[in-house]
């Protein structure tokens, strides 16, 4: 699903009430039924509760926009469900004349048994008088933001930041906040003053961003705000959407069917290909033994795995169906003999950063282009950290390879691509980039310049192409950041190149089922017991 602009959203707002034809309160009461349902589910449940497990209270914070409006048609949605069962309250962030004509209809259409209060100076009132924030903002509170969404272009002024720092002050002690589209104050896109947003953007614990998310919603400094992460479709016309053109797109349950390719009834072995897995030294032979592991679980049809001898007992016993080949010294020194054979090579988890990996390292990738059949080139690890301090080795690195770095890893790759003028503005000290969106603009002129795929892995993933598109993963969770993960997802990648899948299919499929694999331990085990041993035994293709 395509990533767009909030000018984008407007527009695709606007051509839907043109041409399905609908009308805009119409369009406003789907949103509301879509969130409403969502908030129940989560609220409802022990789904990110901070507190106690006693019946919630809903606090809906309505602003004087199609934002509040969103939120007043929720209350009434809420309170319809749940009747008399349930406290809902209702905080008018503006007067009643000042609302926007779809705001001001559905607070007309709020019925009897919701609480109204208003806001001024910074204040709850009920009455004309000051309401304490204390009554409202309980321990099984759940708070829904609907205060600005997608509508933030500058500084957030009066009312609203008034009302975000009420709710970022008091709803610690809550049971959960609920942003509605976008965590009020953060704009769609990041700008330069993502590093001062900090106090003036409320900290939600779930966001339903409405139709796909936003680019803001994905990057670290600005994606923190948003908690978890959730889509909801509202029926927005598809074709418009389909028709704006952008650079970056969402991997998710409707994309990745249509990367799928389907065995053949009479395929054998052969038919889906070899992958080689070179890694592991003495101290990190269990980078090795998740890494083949994962590359037996991507459907190729053959596993190779070449490891320091010490570790050949441990690998036959933890993965009978690979081939093993033994390399005599403690360390990486050496490779197959013949690579003829293999049709995607993984190189670099737990091979050591020593002299004798870094020439075994040069020599293979030497080796590389008299080798057509190998397809992709998977890049991690020290095989990445070796040719960081070795940047000349930046100009060996396959055409179709894909690298898996981290974001400490990608940093000191971007310095040693600076350093050879394969990269243009990378700042000066510190790490090569000035924020978030300089960070994907860099990562997107090195793939141009290597002609190969960059997987930054974190949170949402990316997946960036030598064409200059980025591909968010909307799986995964923060239980994943674990040692050896990243050894699996290496693994899983080079098993689907060598299955028949493209160097930028293999990593977008490897990181998607990596992440549905990292949900499936997070669910038996829970994100804190979880490990990456976890994730290899819950993949699933």
């Amino acid at each position: 699903m395509k990533i767009l602009t909030g000018k984008d959203i407007r527009e695709a707002d606007l051509y839907t009430i043109e041409h399905e034809p609908v009308a805009g309160i119409e369009l406003m009461e789907r949103a509301a039924l879509a969130l409403e349902a969502e908030i129940a589910a989560a609220a409802e449940t022990t789904e990110g509760q901070k507190t106690a497990a006693e019946a919630p209270e809903y606090l809906i914070i309505a602003g004087k926009g199609n934002n509040g409006g969103d939120g007043l048609a929720v209350a009434r949605l809420l309170r319809g469900r749940f009747g008399d069962t349930r406290s809902i309250s209702v905080i008018l962030l503006a007067a009643p004349d000042q609302l926007s004509p779809d705001c001001r209809l559905n607070m007309d259409l709020l019925p009897a048994g919701i609480s109204i209060f208003g806001f001024a100076g910074g204040h709850i009132t009920a009455d004309g008088s000051e309401f304490p924030p204390e009554q409202l903002f309980r321990r099984n509170t759940v708070v829904i933001d609907a205060i600005l969404g997608t509508g933030v272009t500058g500084a957030v002024r009066g009312a609203a930041l008034q009302a975000i720092r009420l709710v970022n002050e008091h709803s610690r002690r809550c049971r959960m906040v609920i942003s509605i589209d976008m965590p009020s104050g953060l704009p769609t896109e990041p700008c330069n003053r993502e590093e001062a947003a900090g106090a003036d953007v409320i900290a939600a614990d779930l966001t339903l961003t409405i139709e796909f998310p936003k680019l803001s919603l994905l990057l670290p400094k600005t994606g923190r705000y948003a908690g978890r992460l959730r889509t909801v479709h509202i029926g927005l016309d598809r074709r418009f959407m389909d028709s704006r053109e952008s650079a970056y797109a969402a991997v998710d349950t409707a994309y990745v069917p249509t990367l799928l390719q389907p065995r053949g009834e009479f395929d054998h072995k052969g038919t889906h290909g070899h992958a080689l897995v070179i890694a592991g030294s003495a101290e990190y032979l269990g980078a090795a033994i998740l890494c083949t592991g994962a590359a037996l679980r991507s459907g190729c049809g053959l596993v190779s795995v070449h490891i320091p001898a010490a570790g050949r007992s441990a690998m036959l016993i933890s993965h009978p169906a690979a081939i093993i080949s033994a390399d005599e010294a403690p360390v990486f020194s050496s490779h197959p003999a013949d690579l003829g054979k293999y049709s995607a090579v993984a190189v670099g988890p737990g091979i050591g950063r020593s002299e004798a990996a870094a020439a075994a390292l040069e020599k293979l990738l030497a080796c590389l282009p008299q080798h057509p059949r190998i397809r992709t080139t998977v890049l991690d690890a020290d095989a990445l950290n070796i040719i960081s301090e070795r940047p000349e080795m930046l100009a060996m690195i396959p055409e179709g390879s894909v690298l898996t770095p981290h974001v400490g890893e990608l940093s000191r790759l971007l310095r040693a691509a600076g350093s050879r003028g394969l990269l243009e503005d990378v700042a000066p000290a510190g790490v090569p980039w000035r924020d978030d969106l300089h960070k994907v603009a860099l990562v997107r002129q090195f793939c141009a310049r290597l002609k190969s795929v960059i997987v930054l892995k974190g949170a949402h993933t990316m997946v960036c192409s030598p064409d200059g598109r980025c591909f968010f993963n909307m799986s995964g969770n923060p239980g994943m950041a674990k040692g050896g993960s990243g050894d699996v997802l290496t693994g899983l990648v080079a098993g689907l190149a060598a299955r028949g899948y493209d160097s930028l299919s293999a990593a977008i499929l490897g990181v998607w089922f990596h992440g549905l694999a990292g949900d499936a331990a997070a669910s038996l085990r829970g994100m804190e017991a979880m490990n990456a041993e976890d994730i290899l035994e819950n993949i699933r293709i």
